[in-house]
């Protein structure tokens, strides 16, 4: 189903919609703090103003400025412990529902994608989406809303106080803030970009520690960790360099400004009190009230050019989610269901972006529980045909039937579900052994993944671990050989037992002793449930008992039918791969 694209703010809305008002109640808690400076000052004014008038002031006379100094501190307690409750109830789910959403949709993000992305670069921006909320949240909670409340809350004290004092400030506000957000937005698209080049960084340095073993194979540590300084060189830093120049060059800007109008205030308000138009408590209430406002507003405007930049920086992150979500699958497709396990391509074309022919109106029929090996050159067209029947990609035209229904209208859920795939470089969760066999089954008990171990020769080496089917495998399996990878793969295949099994040469990685076992309990299962099997071959020797042998070349079926018969065509394209072949496999 084509997903819509949301907006950043939209996306924001729908993950903290569900706890609407948890997080209304959280956002009052900064007017709470933004309140209390005016009236903890205007306490300290009514004090002020009774001790000039009075040389000795009574209980009774206090009574007001305590009362409105204690009113204050219970306001500020009350609501930030409701606060505190409030983000209790809703702060974990809302973070929770953020990284589910993002999850969701990456997993339904286009198989290309992953194909032309460095999966550290999709990890750290799925990682950034969540870090920078959570920043442009305690912004908004904290670092913007109380500088700035403090501000609007000081702003209108003075306006009632005295509006002289007000009118000069505005006019400062209105020289300083335009003056201020032009250069932060500025700064905000520069830091955009600082993003996207970090994460580029990210993705390359994953991408380095995936391939960790090839570094120090080939001897290539300091190769890799030039490659690194050459993008720091000639990429990151200039713009890192950029944004640290343009931030350097607008401090120096505002904070000029700043000193400027702090003086011209001093002046100003001296005058104002020669001239007799404002008491003693007013100015201690209006310069605590002044600077209050120009600290809040100085400081608020250095966090806003910090949740700019964050806003800049989780829209950069947030790409990832703008990317269109897999179209493969139509609004209505149905589950597939499969019965004998027919499986037919229909005139099957594909091409590349480029243009360039994959598959020509190619025709296969193959009969429930036929065993087809797949042979060719790189490039024939073996493992296109595979990720256009596991519905990786869309044919350009023509269908694929299994069992009389087109793939194109069933979803690519159930599909999978309905075929086993063994792929030649078997990846593995960094889980135990056991759950990495039992994820081909669900709830698979204890006892179905032992057995389906047995079928892959691998029960042996299990039990011989220290903590047998509990032992983590490291990340992609890096804790095994790639033979017993494949075999783990290969216990997966027996444990979910489908109709379709599909091989890309899983057993390359295999000493021949256990490549015979593993071919014969395939057997035994094979002619035992009616598998349909469909093997793409490297190693021609591995499918001699195939009932058939389709030879593919330049997207076309050359040649189709027994090992035997095709062997004795003198002038036949598998005689030629046979005899050329290097140590079995195709060269």
């Amino acid at each position: 189903m084509k997903s819509r694209k949301v907006s950043p703010f939209s996306f924001i809305w729908q993950v903290i919609k569900p706890y609407k008002v948890a997080y209304f109640i959280m956002m009052l808690a900064p007017f709470a703090s933004g309140i209390f400076p005016v009236i903890y000052n205007y306490a300290v004014k009514l004090l002020i103003d009774l001790f000039s008038k009075e040389s000795h002031i009574t209980f009774s006379q206090s009574l007001k400025p305590i009362l409105v100094f204690i009113g204050a501190q219970a306001l500020l307690d009350v609501a930030w412990r409701l606060h505190n409750i409030a983000q209790l109830k809703s702060m974990p789910y809302i973070l929770e529902n953020m990284l589910c959403k993002i999850c969701e949709h990456c997993f339904n993000l286009p198989y290309t994608y992953f194909q032309n992305h460095f999966s550290g670069a999709i990890v750290a921006k799925i990682k950034g989406i969540g870090d920078k909320y959570y920043k442009i949240h305690m912004a908004l909670e904290h670092h913007v809303s109380k500088p700035f409340l403090i501000t609007v809350f000081s702003g209108c004290a003075l306006a009632f106080t005295n509006l002289h004092i007000f009118l000069f400030i505005v006019g400062f506000t209105l020289i300083y803030s335009p003056l201020a957000y032009y250069f932060f937005y500025k700064l905000s698209k520069i830091e955009g970009e600082r993003q996207e080049s970090w994460y580029h960084l990210f993705g390359t340095v994953s991408d380095r520690i995936s391939n960790i073993f090839n570094i120090f194979f080939f001897a290539r540590k300091k190769t890799e960790i030039q490659k690194i300084k050459d993008y720091y060189k000639d990429t990151h830093n200039p713009i890192t360099i950029k944004f640290y120049k343009y931030d350097l060059i607008i401090s120096i800007i505002l904070a000029i400004i700043y000193w400027i109008f702090n003086i011209a205030l001093f002046v100003y308000v001296i005058h104002l009190r020669n001239q007799g138009i404002i008491t003693i408590g007013d100015i201690a209430f209006i310069m605590a009230l002044t600077f209050a406002f120009m600290d809040s507003s100085w400081n608020a405007t250095m966090q806003i050019k910090d949740f700019l930049e964050d806003i800049a920086a989780f829209k950069s992150a947030y790409s990832i989610m703008e990317v269109e979500e897999c179209t493969i699958d139509k609004d209505n497709a149905c589950d597939l269901v499969v019965n004998s396990g027919e499986v037919i391509f229909k005139d099957l074309t594909f091409s590349y972006a480029d243009g360039s022919v994959v598959l020509d109106k190619l025709n296969l029929h193959i009969k429930p529980g036929q065993k087809v090996g797949l042979v060719g050159h790189s490039g024939a067209g073996k493992s296109t045909l595979i990720s256009l029947l596991l519905k990786n990609f869309k044919p350009d035209d023509g269908q694929i039937l299994i069992d009389h229904q087109d793939i194109a209208d069933v979803s690519s859920d159930s599909l999978r579900l309905n075929l086993t795939y063994i792929p030649q470089d078997v990846i593995l969760f960094h889980r135990s052994i056991g759950e990495n066999i039992e994820y081909a089954k669900e709830n698979a008990t204890q006892e179905e993944i032992e057995q389906a171990a047995k079928h892959a020769k691998i029960h042996d080496f299990i039990m011989s671990l220290k903590d047998g089917y509990k032992t983590l495998v490291g990340e992609r399996g890096i804790k095994l050989s790639g033979g017993q990878r494949q075999r783990i793969a290969i216990a997966r295949a027996f444990l979910k037992n489908t109709r379709i099994l599909i091989i890309d040469e899983a057993t390359s990685s295999l000493d021949s002793a256990t490549e015979n076992d593993i071919q014969h309990s395939f057997n035994k299962i094979f002619d035992s449930n009616n598998t349909t099997v469909i093997a793409i071959a490297h190693r021609l020797s591995t499918i001699k008992h195939m009932d058939r042998i389709i030879v593919l070349e330049n997207g076309h079926i050359v040649e189709d039918d027994l090992f035997k018969e095709l062997l004795q065509k003198h002038d036949g394209k598998f005689r030629a791969l046979w005899e050329h072949q290097v140590n079995g496999m195709i060269g």
